[in-house]
């Protein structure tokens, strides 16, 4: 019996609206996130507009999809190494999305946010 692959989507937000320290600070977290035994890891391209967007292109930078494997047991090592980077860089904030379920993971831990963490991922550490 094979092993389903749970899709994460990855959101980097740097928070400065700077594309190119954007693009940089993804490339360090992508060499971070290599280091972990996932099925696969993928950058979000760009597509069309959002509907009702006067932009000609959408706006989806800094995205990922990642593959875990279909325990689950590999994103409690994922948010525990998204959480050590942005600590290390002291700004910005990365959302986790599996399925319609997220989270947004800060490098300024808290109490409140640390149980919300937990929460997130006993819904799904299947």
């Amino acid at each position: 019996m094979g092993t389903r692959t749970k899709p994460v989507v990855l959101v980097l937000d740097t928070g400065d609206g700077d594309e190119d320290y954007a693009e940089e600070q993804l490339q360090h977290l992508i060499a971070e996130l290599s280091e972990l035994d996932l099925d696969s890891l993928d950058r979000v391209t760009r597509g069309p507009p959002p509907p009702g967007s006067r932009s000609t292109e959408a706006v989806q930078l800094g995205a990922l999809i990642l593959g875990l494997g279909g325990s689950g047991a590999l994103l409690p090592a994922l948010a525990a190494g998204v959480q050590d980077w942005l600590n290390r860089r002291r700004s910005g904030s990365v959302r986790l999305k599996i399925g319609e379920d997220e989270i947004e993971l800060t490098g300024m831990g808290n109490e409140m946010g640390q149980r919300a963490l937990e929460e997130f991922l006993r819904r799904h550490g299947d």
